[in-house]
């Protein structure tokens, strides 16, 4: 019996197998149009689509740059409140918080030149600190709107110093590659490397109590009455942005 509508079986078969290769191709296609649209966005199709490509990439320049703004705000926002919050603590006068515009030479420098000058009653001899409250040195010399300061770090550099421990006090000179020296230190000191030192107030150059560094090595100089004394910096130079200026 089937035999007698073996055209309408094979008709039916052939529709299916149609339908069924049909399905599968639109599929195929509708793959390959998602595959297509894939690869024209990608970066490696800029050659394709170089005005696209090149408007997303100014985009994601341009993204970053506001990042790398946006963050420096924030850090130069945290040291200007650190040096506010040191303004307020501070028992000396506080006359101006001045930016760094130059360094001499970088890294350890012996000279600084800041963006306070006399018409913001900058004066020489007045003393610098970081935002730490740490001494930085003096202004040596002031100009309309800028001043140079002597870092503790240049050769001529003198600060009465005194070894919180053992209250025994030196005198501290620079010149030494980013560290102090510490001079007329008794063989008999008990002083020893980590001792905070600080500014004495035995001269008229510093007020005294200001920290200066730490004792980084000490070591007697064979038949010398005196022993020879490497101070640490308590100032980071390299890292040296802003600094506040005291009376």
């Amino acid at each position: 019996m089937l035999w007698r509508y073996r055209k309408e079986i094979l008709l039916l078969f052939f529709l299916a197998l149609a339908l069924f290769v049909g399905i599968k191709f639109s599929h195929s296609q509708k793959i390959f149009r998602i595959k297509k649209s894939l690869v024209l966005s990608s970066p490696e199709n800029s050659i394709s689509h170089p005005v696209r490509y090149l408007r997303s990439t100014r985009n994601y320049q341009r993204l970053k740059l506001e990042k790398v703004f946006i963050d420096e705000l924030l850090i130069e926002n945290k040291r200007l409140r650190k040096i506010l919050q040191l303004k307020e603590k501070n028992p000396y006068q506080f006359k101006r918080a001045a930016r760094v515009i130059r360094m001499d030479p970088v890294g350890w420098p012996t000279t600084i030149l800041i963006d306070s000058g006399q018409e913001e009653s900058i004066e020489e001899g007045m003393t610098v600190l970081d935002q730490n409250g740490s001494l930085v040195g003096r202004v040596a010399r002031v100009d309309k709107n800028t001043s140079l300061v002597m870092t503790l770090l240049h050769p001529e550099s003198k600060v009465s110093g005194l070894v919180q421990h053992t209250r025994e006090a030196g005198i501290l000179q620079g010149g030494h590659s980013g560290v102090l020296e510490l001079k007329y230190l008794a063989k008999e000191s008990k002083a020893q490397k980590g001792d905070l030192m600080l500014t004495s107030g035995l001269s008229t150059l510093y007020p005294d109590g200001l920290p200066i560094g730490k004792v980084l090595k000490v070591k007697e100089k064979g038949p010398s009455l005196f022993l020879e004394v490497v101070i640490n910096p308590a100032v980071s130079f390299a890292k040296l942005e802003e600094v506040l200026i005291i009376q």
